[in-house]
Order: structure tokens, then sequence, then C-alpha cells
């Protein structure tokens, strides 16, 4: 609906929901958009950066035979992200952006932790810090902490509800293994 440039009443730049998240993007400088290759399963970001006019392409397992597709793909939401600008209004311009791949990124060990990179790129990506091989050496730790700041975050009303549970269906032997 957004593309044909009638969109639904609930997506209205007014109505209060949306309008907290619209005025947000009216301010931002960089926006993260995990990506999803499903060929063979796998995950990048797109990362477009309106503070230095460019858009990126984080990708942990580039792939010749899939580098065209994940190009296009990310072409392609950013022009539907310039399409829903234009609609609410927002001053925000991409076309003119560049689209290019990231330098020198670290590389995944493995076929199954595109995500935790993804993640791990958000976090780190979001102020500028250099990536390096040594922010994934361990890749369960990381993923210990990413399960861990979801569920102990102050935002989450599910946290004392996930932390019982836990505590219910674990030894204490095995709370303290799982807790170092």
């Amino acid at each position: 609906m957004i593309l044909c440039g009638s969109p639904h009443p609930v997506f209205d730049r007014k109505t209060s929901i949306v309008s907290k998240y619209i005025s947000e993007l009216d301010d931002c400088e960089k926006l993260f958009i995990p990506m999803h290759d499903e060929c063979p399963g796998h995950w990048y970001l797109c990362v477009i950066d309106f503070k230095n006019s460019y858009t990126q392409i984080l990708d942990s397992l580039r792939s010749k035979n899939r580098d065209k597709f994940r190009f296009q793909s990310v072409k392609t939401v950013a022009e539907f992200c310039q399409t829903f600008f234009k609609l609410y209004d927002i001053g925000k311009d991409v076309f003119q952006f560049s689209i290019d791949w990231a330098p020198s990124i670290p590389t995944q060990e493995n076929g199954w932790d595109c995500g935790v990179h993804v993640i791990r790129h958000m976090q780190r990506f979001k102020n500028g810090d250099p990536m390096t091989s040594s922010d994934f050496c361990n890749s369960m730790e990381i993923r210990r902490e990413i399960a861990c700041d979801l569920v102990l975050h102050k935002g989450n009303r599910e946290k004392q509800t996930i932390v019982a549970i836990v505590c219910t269906k674990t030894s204490t032997r095995a709370m303290k293994k799982l807790l170092l």
C-alpha cells in the first residue's frame, strides 16, 4: 500500500504511534536494515548513512554467486526507503547515495554465525567503531551477551517471566555455567 501512494490510515504521519518513529527518522544519522538472502539462508546488513551520504553492505560471508543479488536487494530496499521518506515528508534523499561493500570486515568462520555478525555490526558500527576479527573470536560468548542484553533490558516486559522460567527449569549448577 505504501508504494502505491495510498497508505492505510494507521500509517498516517499524525497517528501517535507512527509519528513517534517518523519524527525519530527525521533526526536519524544511520539506518540499519538486516537483510536476508533465502538461497543460502544468510543474513547481512545494509547501513544507510545519512550523515555521510552513502549506503554500505556489511556481509560476513560474501559470495561471488550471490553478490549481484544482494547488491540489487539493497538497492531495492534503498528505493523503498526513498519512497517511504517522500510519502511521509521526511527530509532524506538516498537516491544520490552510492552503494558499496564495506571494506575489510571480519568474515565468519562457519555457516551459522551470520546473525551474530549482523547484530555485532549494528552494535559497533552505530558509533563508527572499526570492526576487528577479535570482536567475533568467541561467538558463543557473543550469543550469551546478546541474549542477556535482550532478556535483561529495562524495556523487556517479559523479563520477570523469562527469568522465572529459566530459574525453575535450570539447576543451580547449570545456571552458574549458563551465566559464566
